[in-house]
């Protein structure tokens, strides 16, 4: 599995996380001041047109005046709503860096996580290429393969729901059921019945976990997919041999006895390549709009394996169709050898 954290922090309208809002430099009382001033002049000006007997000309100073007032009355109203309009920024200010710095808090404590996954998996897996692309610092997708003590080859994929602390929290256990449960060798209706109920027990309602288990032993392969994308399987020349789709519930949501647990097994009597992907890669659009579907997959498939396997060119090919667009989901494909 392979660890790629991006994480990027961004301030908020320049400002730091430490640092506040200055205040605001107009002076709550600078309208009173210039109504009182106004007020002043008035009457000042009223008195000496009561002085003046040359008609009309004698209350232009007052209608002045009076616009005057009406005119400072506005401004000072226009202060104040400018006053709360920056309170109201300054508050919304301190809420976003709270967001940050909580968003920031749960990213290490996912990556913490993440770190500790990684020391426990087998890195260098013979049978099996894996390749990962997250959303976010945290990928809610989880692959993962290793042998057991008696030479079985098993691969995990999970997609789980959410990303960042909420996936690591499933993710963690998810990694430490199937290493523990392959290690030793069990079936694939074990690990799953396995994963599910400590799922089911964990994850808080609404959450799941869509789950690929591979296992395959010379020659013999059984899977089970749980809630993935269909599973393809393709001899050497890249001829689709075996389509394998989804043949129950993802995990987490009920209780799964052992014996109903959907199982394709199947013998291969010379070399294969089976391919498992998430729902973010068929789901990927290109900057023009068009969608890097399933077929797009089994095109892609559907060449000559020249011994180091498909994957490299699937994912160069998925790079540049999906160049200039946004990711909407965490994309993993994983590749593994039946021999």
């Amino acid at each position: 599995m392979m660890l790629l954290p991006t994480t990027t922090h961004s301030g908020i309208y320049g400002m730091s996380q430490n640092s506040t809002p200055k205040k605001n430099t107009v002076n709550q009382y600078s309208g009173p001041a210039l109504v009182l001033l106004t007020t002043v002049c008035a009457t000042a000006l009223a008195i000496l047109a009561y002085r003046d007997a040359s008609g009309l000309t004698t209350y232009l100073p007052l209608l002045l005046l009076t616009i005057l007032t009406a005119a400072q009355i506005l401004l000072y109203k226009s202060l104040q709503k400018q006053q709360r309009r920056t309170a109201r920024y300054h508050q919304l200010g301190r809420k976003l860096v709270h967001i940050q710095t909580k968003k920031r808090r749960d990213e290490n404590r996912a990556l913490k996580i993440l770190n500790h996954i990684n020391s426990v998996v087998d890195q260098s897996p013979t049978h099996a290429c894996i390749w990962q692309k997250p959303l976010r610092g945290f990928s809610g997708d989880l692959a993962m393969a290793c042998e057991s003590r008696c030479g079985k080859k098993y691969t995990l994929l999970a997609d789980l729901t959410g990303h960042g602390i909420a996936a690591a929290m499933g993710a963690a256990p998810v990694a430490s059921i199937f290493q523990a449960t392959a290690k030793r060798g069990l079936s694939v209706a074990e690990i799953i019945t396995e994963l599910n109920n400590r799922l089911e027990q964990l994850l808080p309602s609404g959450f799941f976990c869509s789950t690929a288990v591979i296992m395959s032993d010379q020659g013999v392969v059984t899977v089970c997919n749980a809630g993935l994308p269909d599973i393809l399987i393709t001899n050497e020349t890249g001829a689709l041999i075996d389509t394998i789709p989804s043949g129950q519930l993802p995990l987490g949501i009920e209780t799964i006895a052992m014996d109903n647990v959907q199982l394709f097994t199947k013998k291969y009597p010379s070399p294969h390549q089976l391919y498992a992907v998430t729902d973010g890669m068929i789901e990927s659009v290109s900057a023009n709009d068009e969608l890097f579907d399933m077929d797009t997959l089994t095109s892609l498939i559907a060449t000559k394996n020249t011994g180091s396997g498909r994957i490299v060119d699937i994912t160069d090919h998925f790079e540049a169709f999906t160049k200039g667009s946004a990711l909407n989901d965490d994309i993993s494909i994983v590749e593994v050898m039946i021999c």
